[in-house]
C-alpha cells in the first residue's frame, strides 16, 4: 500500500486510489507486445488447462494455440496483409476467439461488428473500415449478400453458431432450436469455413506491435449514432493487465462465464482477455441467451460481468440459488440505481455470495474498464477506483479546469488504453479526447460526477441527457437525470426514465417511463399518485408531461438503457395525440 502524502485537493495530482494498491500493481509496466503473444507469454507453462468450454466441447489452452497458429497460417496464405482490416460478424465461440487472435498474430486488424444490425449500418461499417473479406454466420449471409457489390467484398467465409458445439449437443440444437446450417448463395464470394480453413501452414512469427491497431468496436450508441473506435494492442492489453493486477482474488482454478458479446470492447478486454491472461477457464456461451440465474445452476462460475439489467432481473425474480461459488459478481456499462444495488447486494449475500457486486465503469473509447470496485476497496453507490495506471478526474464543462474532490464536473480519463481515434472520424475523435493545459491527454466522457477524498468515482448521469425548455423566449437546460433522481424518492417508483419529446408550448418537455414497485398496482390510480407526487415535488420545467408504466426498458444490444428507443416511443405517441 502506498503511504500517506500531503493532499493538494485536486485528483489528478493527489491520485488517492493509489493506496488500495500493491507497488507491484503500480509500478509494474504493461508488457509492450500483441495481443496474440500476451497471451501466449502468460500460459507458456498451462497448456494443459481447459481454456474454454462451449456447449460440451472442452479446448486446453495448447489445442486453443495450436488452432489460432494454423488459422494465421491460412489467414496470411489468402493474402490478407499486415494492417489490413478483415470484418467479423459472429457471436461468442472458440473459432471467433481464435480468429481474433489469428488475425492478431499476422497484423490484421479486427473489424467486429454486430450482425444484428440494419444492412445500412453495416455497410457503413464495411466501408469506412475499407474491408474486403469477412467472416460471419450464416445467419447473416443474406445481408451480406445485398451490401458485398456496394461494400466491394471479395471474400465471405461463412460458418455456422453450432460448428464448435459437442457432437450432440449440435445435432440437438439443428434440430430442436433451428439452427442447421443455411445453404451457401450461389455466389463465388461466398466460401464455408470449413474449406477456407482446410490447411495448415503456419506463420513465422507475430507481426503486431503494442502501438499499432488490434481492433474497431463502436459505441453503443445509447445516447447517438455508433462510432467505430479504433484500438491498439497496448490498449487491450491495458485493461486485462491492470485488472488482473488489481483483482486479488483471481487464479487459474477460477472460471469465467464469457456472455458479453464479442463485438463489444467489454468483451474482449473485460472479458476474454482478462480469462485468457489469468489462465482461467472460460465457459463460452452465445450472448443473452440464458440468465444469470440458470448460468449459475449450470456451471457455478467463480467470475460473472453482466449489465445492471441483468443483475437486476436476478434479484426480482429471487431465484432459489447457491452463490456460494461466487469470487467476483461484477457489473459494469449502465448506471446502477442505489435502490437496485442494494436490492441485488441483499439478494447475493442471502445466498452465500461474500462479496458485494463490484460495480465499475468504463466506456469504448477507453478500451471499456477503467474503475472498478473491489473487494478489498468498495464504496456503495460508487463505481469504485480508476486501476492503478488511470487517472479520472471531474472537470468544469465551460473552462476545462479541473474540480476539488466532492464537486460535479465532467468525468475526464487518462489512461494507457485509450482509443487511437475514431474511424475516419477526425472531428469527432478531436472533440472527446482533448488536451488540456497540464499537457496531459483526456478522455471527455460525457458524464457528470465526482471523484471523493478517498478516490472513489461517483457518476451522476449523462451530460447530453438533456433537453431544451422555453418559457417567455427563455430556453433553460433541463438534465434528465435531475428528473429521474427526484422521481426515484416516491415511494411507488422502482425505477424510471425519463426521456424529451418535442412540445409546442415549450419547445421539448419530460416523458417518464415507470417501473413500479408493486406489479398489482399498474392502474389509473397509481399513474394519479406518481402525477401528483411529481407536481408537489418537481418544478415547472421538470415535470413529466406524460407518465407511462411498463415492466421493463428497451435495452441496447449491449445491455444499456435505450433512450434512443424510448425517445421515439415518447415522440410516436405524442404524435398521435
Amino acid at each position: 500500500m502506498q503511504t500517506e502524502k500531503k493532499m493538494t485537493g485536486y485528483p489528478s495530482i493527489d491520485k488517492p486510489w493509489l493506496k488500495y494498491y500493491s507497488e507491484k500493481a503500480i509500478n509494474t509496466p504493461t508488457p509492450e507486445c500483441s495481443i496474440y503473444d500476451y497471451i501466449r507469454n502468460c500460459n507458456i507453462d498451462n497448456m494443459e488447462k481447459i481454456a474454454m468450454n462451449y456447449y460440451g466441447t472442452d479446448i486446453t489452452y495448447g489445442s486453443m494455440f495450436n488452432k489460432i497458429d494454423k488459422m494465421a497460417g491460412v489467414l496470411q496464405n489468402a493474402g490478407i496483409m499486415k494492417n489490413e482490416v478483415v470484418t467479423v460478424c459472429m457471436v461468442n465461440s472458440p473459432d471467433t476467439v481464435c480468429l481474433l487472435f489469428a488475425l492478431n498474430k499476422i497484423g490484421a486488424v479486427a473489424n467486429m461488428v454486430y450482425g444484428a444490425d440494419s444492412e445500412e449500418e453495416l455497410r457503413e461499417h464495411i466501408l469506412d473500415a475499407n474491408s474486403k473479406i469477412a467472416f460471419i454466420l450464416d445467419m447473416f449471409q443474406d445481408k451480406f449478400l445485398s451490401i458485398a457489390d456496394e461494400c466491394g467484398i471479395s471474400k465471405i467465409v461463412v460458418t455456422n453458431i453450432t460448428a464448435c458445439m459437442a457432437p450432440v449437443t449440435r445435432i440437438a440444437a439443428r434440430m430442436f432450436k433451428g439452427l442447421k446450417p443455411k445453404k451457401l448463395p450461389a455466389d463465388s464470394r461466398f466460401v464455408s469455413w470449413k474449406i477456407f480453413f482446410n490447411e495448415t501452414k503456419l506463420p513465422s512469427r507475430s507481426c503486431h506491435n503494442s502501438e499499432t491497431a488490434a481492433v474497431i468496436t463502436y459505441t453503443g450508441g445509447t445516447t447517438g449514432g455508433s462510432k467505430g473506435a479504433i484500438l491498439s494492442n497496448k490498449a487491450v492489453i491495458s485493461v486485462a493487465f491492470q485488472y488482473s493486477m488489481s483483482e486479488k482474488n483471481l487464479s487459474r482454478e477460477s472460471t469465467w462465464m464469457q456472455v458479453l458479446p464479442l463485438f463489444i470492447a467489454y468483451g474482449i478486454t473485460s472479458s476474454v482477455m482478462v480469462a485468457l491472461s489469468v489462465g482461467m477457464k472460460q465457459i463460452i456461451r452465445i450472448p443473452m441467451s440464458e440468465s444469470i440465474a440458470e448460468f449459475c445452476k449450470k456451471f457455478k462460475p467463480n467470475h460473472v460481468l453482466y449489465s445492471p439489467a441483468y443483475w437486476e432481473k436476478l434479484a426480482i425474480e429471487k431465484v432459489d440459488l447457491d452463490l456460494s461459488n461466487f469470487i467476483a459478481p461484477t457489473t459494469g456499462g449502465d448506471v446502477l440505481r442505489p435502490s437496485i444495488e442494494e436490492k441485488v447486494n441483499t439478494y447475493l449475500l442471502k445466498h452465500g455470495c461474500s462479496c458485494p457486486l463490484m460495480n465499475g465503469y468504463g466506456m469504448t473509447e477507453v478500451g471499456a474498464g477503467v474503475s472498478l470496485n473491489f473487494p478489498h476497496a468498495h464504496k456503495f453507490g460508487s463505481v469504485g477506483i480508476p486501476f492503478a495506471k488511470n487517472i479520472i478526474s471531474t472537470f468544469d464543462p465551460n473552462t476545462s479546469e479541473e474540480l476539488k474532490y466532492g464537486e460535479i464536473g465532467e468525468l475526464c480519463i487518462n489512461t494507457p488504453s485509450m482509443m487511437i481515434g475514431y474511424l475516419n472520424n477526425k472531428d469527432e475523435t478531436d472533440n472527446i479526447i482533448r488536451k488540456h493545459s497540464d499537457g496531459m491527454k483526456w478522455v471527455h466522457s460525457g458524464d457528470l460526477g465526482y471523484i471523493d477524498e478517498d478516490g472513489f468515482v461517483f457518476v451522476i448521469g449523462r451530460m447530453k441527457r438533456y433537453f431544451a425548455y422555453a418559457v417567455n423566449g427563455v430556453h433553460k437546460k433541463v438534465f434528465c437525470i435531475d428528473i429521474e433522481k427526484s422521481l426515484l424518492r416516491c415511494s411507488l417508483i422502482e425505477n424510471c426514465a425519463v426521456v424529451p419529446v418535442s412540445n409546442a408550448k415549450t419547445v421539448q418537455a419530460a416523458i417518464a417511463y415507470i417501473i413500479t414497485k408493486n406489479k398489482q398496482d399498474e392502474d389509473f390510480s397509481t399513474v394519479a399518485q406518481i402525477k401528483s407526487f411529481g407536481e408537489k415535488n418537481l418544478k415547472e420545467s421538470h415535470r413529466p408531461i406524460k407518465y407511462y408504466i411498463v415492466d421493463k426498458f428497451p435495452l441496447t444490444k449491449i445491455g444499456k438503457v435505450d433512450y434512443i428507443a424510448l425517445e421515439k416511443m415518447a415522440q410516436e405517441n405524442e404524435n398521435k395525440l
